[in-house]
């Protein structure tokens, strides 16, 4: 395929600065985001590509540096970083090779998934400075709380140096559509030194689906009330444990989150 030759010129336009350092070139650019509040309605127009590309298009110049630019095309393990403006409405789009970001991610996922399959251990550091929530408040035992193995009572106080928390990975959450009445199992192990509360939240807008009240050490909830029905599909959810002494003082100690997968089905 014959290459083409076209010449753009860089403008001044966009909140943040492209540098290439090997060759000099600088050149202004809008972000997605600014790119949306321009042109909510679209309207604009991408002439070539910058970084990333398989056919040469011609080349962009800023302050007398040339860079070469590509045909439009969108690249696999690619992502667009912003919009240089070349003229009224036209614009060249910088793309990005993310492939390293996501093997990153990647080993990431699964080291944090070997993680929660072993359990959580992570010393406990009390922070009397950690603000009551009014959510739920503590100091009430969870009513879906149910006894895992033998009783237990309350202490005046609970020495926690030294000790860890255990926390049980969640994996998968597979719920019920159109309910709020959902059976799973949200336990504390019974070695913990401190009391659970379970919140759980979408990932994608932060709405809290469940909040629960304190589940002891040695006791587990296997069911419990959402807040709102979900739709059948799969969300992205964020698990925040929130941790309080066994004793009646019920000093906050450290708060875990872990991220997971509720797949609501019929």
């Amino acid at each position: 395929m014959a290459e083409l030759n076209n010449q753009f010129t860089a403008q001044t336009g966009g909140s943040r600065i492209y540098r290439i350092r090997k060759t000099g070139f600088t050149a202004s650019y809008y972000t997605k985001k600014e790119m949306e509040d321009l042109y909510p309605a679209g309207g604009y127009k991408v002439c070539a590509q910058l970084g990333l590309g398989n056919t040469k298009q011609g080349e962009v110049l800023s302050d007398g540096v040339g860079e070469t630019v590509y045909c439009v095309r969108k690249m696999p393990h690619s992502s667009v970083k912003g919009y240089i403006p070349v003229g009224e409405d036209n614009y060249i789009v910088i793309v990005k090779d993310v492939i390293l970001l996501w093997v990153l991610f990647a080993v990431l996922a699964l080291l944090a998934v070997a993680a929660l399959a072993f359990g959580i251990h992570k010393a406990i550091t009390a922070n009397a400075n950690v603000p009551e929530t009014s959510t739920n408040p503590k100091g009430i035992v969870d009513s879906n709380a149910q006894e895992g193995e033998g009783e237990w009572s309350v202490p005046d106080k609970i020495d926690t140096a030294g000790r860890n928390i255990k926390i049980n990975g969640i994996a998968e959450m597979k719920l019920k559509a159109g309910a709020l009445e959902q059976n799973f199992v949200l336990s504390n192990p019974k070695e913990n030194p401190c009391y659970f509360q379970y919140v759980i939240a979408l990932a994608e807008t932060g709405e809290v689906i469940y909040t629960s009240n304190l589940v002891p050490p040695g006791y587990s909830i296997s069911k419990f009330k959402l807040n709102r029905a979900l739709d059948v599909g799969s969300y992205r959810t964020e698990i925040t444990v929130n941790t309080f002494t066994f004793d009646k003082q019920q000093r906050p100690l450290n708060n875990f989150k872990m991220k997971t997968t509720v797949t609501v089905s019929e």
